[in-house]
């Protein structure tokens, strides 16, 4: 419904849908920048409202200063698990990668599939899970060399090590038939404990809602600390989530931009908690009486972090996600690929994508490593 009405020149004055090319919209100035609107005092507020936003949460969309799109919500990727099946096993949450994959090991034994895959859907669901390994083993240095576009980032031995692990993962403690399941059927498994804990975001819970049974106590924990890894074990991967953006042909932009302050304001984030179950993108926007344990767990996990760090090459180049990295991951988790191979063919297509691009590509502003511990 929305692209016809972008095609032919009368789109709604306000969008959120993160399945269009928002990238492409940019480069062809389809889209307003945000940035005067978020120099507006916040409703609710005494700031301007984009320095209300939690650090990183305007990050993804931004091309030379400008904002070109805001989140309704706040994202993050995480491990998720019910607390109480793993206090009635003794199972207990880890906090390095050894002991995940010693945790893994022991729910196989006791007869339960270790971790559930959303695998039609591998280049949302195992590439997030992916990047977030990328991390924990290359730091931010080697998210920076990924956003960068550097010939060879996912080649490079840190990339190459981060596929590995997500391959041995996959191999040994996914559940069988995974890499075949939507994201449906695969939490169905995990919230009926056929499958203990799944990677995913903070949207599991309502999304789940209908079909979670009494008693489950879904709880999460971030992606754990690789031995000898170069990341900052508390920086969380996440990004802004629910994107609004205001299209160039709009009829009303200023309206646009006035309700979208006033719907992702310190006036309304709590009610959002309460009603639609999400966390607000807004530094300390949601109070904690105003979720649900569930959700608690989350802001644990958000409010232990010293920051955030995101991927930008799925957004922008879609050809690629569907095209390549769809197909190497896939082929990775199953093992028909070595990890070496992965890389290469990541690299391969992620070259042809930029060769063939005929928009001019986003300038990229490199994360601080040594801001948060990390080597450069």
């Amino acid at each position: 419904i929305i692209k016809p009405r972008l095609l032919r020149g009368d789109p709604p004055d306000l969008i959120l849908d993160e399945r269009l090319p928002i990238w492409l919209l940019i480069a062809a100035d389809k889209l307003v920048p945000f940035t005067d609107a978020l120099g507006e005092t916040a409703y609710g507020g005494s700031k301007p409202w984009g320095e209300t936003f939690a650090t990183g949460m305007l990050d993804m969309f931004q091309s030379d200063g400008q904002v070109y799109a805001i989140p309704a919500a706040y994202g993050a990727w995480l491990c998720w698990y019910d607390a109480r099946q793993f206090r009635e096993k003794g199972w207990a949450v880890p906090e390095t990668w050894d002991e995940f994959l010693d945790l893994c090991a022991r729910i196989q034994s006791e007869g339960v599939a270790p971790i559930a895959l959303q695998g039609k859907y591998v280049n949302f669901y195992g590439w997030n899970t992916y990047v977030s390994l990328v991390h924990r083993v290359g730091g931010l240095a080697a998210i920076n060399r990924i956003n960068a576009l550097e010939p060879g980032a996912f080649s490079h031995r840190d990339a190459v090590r981060a596929a590995a692990l997500l391959q041995d993962l996959a191999v040994t403690h996914f559940q069988k038939g995974a890499l075949a399941m939507t994201h449906t059927e695969s939490q169905l498994q995990f919230v009926n404990n056929q499958a203990a804990m799944i990677f995913c975001g903070i949207w599991l819970e309502n999304e789940m809602k209908e079909s979670t049974p009494p008693g489950f106590e879904m709880r999460c924990f971030a992606m754990p600390s690789v031995e000898g890894g170069k990341g900052n074990p508390a920086m969380l991967h996440g990004q802004g989530m629910e994107y609004l953006f205001v299209p160039r042909d709009a009829r009303y932009p200023e309206e646009a931009f006035e309700f979208a302050r006033y719907l992702v304001s310190p006036k309304n984030a709590p009610e959002m908690g309460r009603s639609i179950g999400v966390i607000s993108p807004l530094a300390g926007g949601t109070p904690r009486d105003s979720v649900t344990p569930t959700l608690r767990s989350a802001l644990d996990v958000i409010e232990g972090t010293p920051g955030i760090y995101n991927v930008r090459v799925r957004q922008l180049f879609p050809e690629w996600r569907t095209q390549v990295m769809q197909g190497a991951l896939s082929a990775l988790m199953r093992g028909d690929i070595t990890p070496e191979e992965c890389g290469r063919q990541l690299d391969e297509g992620l070259a042809a994508s930029i060769a063939n691009t005929d928009r001019p590509l986003p300038p990229y502003t490199p994360y601080d490593a040594a801001r948060f511990g990390e080597p450069m």
